[in-house]
């Protein structure tokens, strides 16, 4: 049957072409072990999208989930996140035995900081979450004192309390 311009029909089902087409293009799985246990995991929860992030306990989750993850829950933008605050955190998370992390902020665009500042929040004028350097969180079933004497032991970067709202602040500036 002749094809009309510019089209392509699609390929008829059980056809070698219809069989390509639909393999996914993911990597082969490992078969489980008998008796062997699962892979710990690590559940981010972000608080005002709802989404979570479900991440291998012992590897930093791709840099593109991490984006999307932690956009501006404002504008909807996205910008490259430095990844060593999430690093920091599921470090954190091991060291507790946590397995589901609460997200307060990641990126904030800078007019929803600006918003934000202006409504009287404990918000910087340069805050490092405008340049995605930046992670409010909170580690379920711990308190903020003994997670924040925690980061500040290890000296890793800004690091901030907030105990009436019971989150962490943890930014990739200078130690303070």
């Amino acid at each position: 049957a002749p094809q009309a311009r510019g089209r392509v029909s699609p390929p008829k089902k059980g056809a070698p072409e219809w069989k390509q087409r639909v393999r996914p293009k993911t990597r082969p799985v490992r078969a489980a072990r008998v008796g062997a246990l699962p892979r710990p995991v690590l559940n981010f929860v972000n608080l005002h999208t709802g989404e979570r992030l479900v991440v291998d306990l012992h590897r930093v989750p791709p840099p593109a989930l991490v984006n999307r993850f932690l956009r501006c829950r404002w504008t909807g933008r996205r910008t490259r996140m430095d990844q060593q605050p999430i690093r920091w955190v599921i470090e954190a998370a091991r060291h507790f035995g946590v397995r589901e992390v609460h997200v307060i902020s990641g990126f904030r665009h800078p007019k929803f900081n600006e918003v934000l500042r202006k409504k009287g929040r404990q918000v910087a004028r340069r805050s490092n979450h405008r340049l995605g350097k930046a992670l409010d969180f909170r580690l379920i079933g711990v308190e903020v004192e003994r997670v924040f004497r925690y980061l500040k032991k290890r000296r890793l970067g800004g690091i901030g309390r907030y105990s009436n709202s019971k989150f962490i602040h943890l930014d990739t500036g200078r130690f303070r």
